[in-house]
């Protein structure tokens, strides 16, 4: 025999609905189609104040080949891109073709990216600069 719950809800009962509310919450924002433009433009200027920096520029860029936008980081001294970052399905992406120096990776959270992304180029830059001195 089953009966129905009545009465003020318990401590349980609410985490329950709590977390029910924010599963569904997370399935109706996954439904919504994540632009990758615009949450690139969200996230470099949290980039560019994370990493305030002579040594590297952050800049907009778009790929002719498949219409992709990007952020590029760029060295400033030696004018080469270190690497690019793009939105794709809802995680933000860093690659390099410079695998000798930067190890890529992705994250779903820009600031958790952005710390990331800090840490790389502070861990990676000095051997960069070391072997391409001018």
């Amino acid at each position: 025999m089953s009966k129905k719950a009545s009465g003020p809800a318990l401590p349980f009962d609410e985490d329950v609905d709590a977390a029910r509310v924010r599963l569904e919450q997370s399935m109706q924002e996954r439904e919504s189609p994540f632009d990758d433009v615009a949450a690139l433009n969200a996230l470099l200027p949290k980039v560019q104040a994370r990493i305030q920096s002579r040594r590297l520029t952050f800049a907009a860029a778009e790929d002719d080949e498949d219409d992709r936008f990007s952020i590029a980081v760029i060295h400033v001294e030696t004018d080469e891109e270190l690497g690019f970052i793009f939105a794709d399905d809802g995680e933000f992406v860093f690659e390099s073709n410079l695998e000798d120096y930067f190890d890529d990776f992705v994250d779903e959270d820009p600031d958790a990216f952005t710390q990331r992304l800090y840490e790389t180029l502070r861990a990676d830059l000095p051997k960069y600069e070391v072997e391409n001195r001018r």
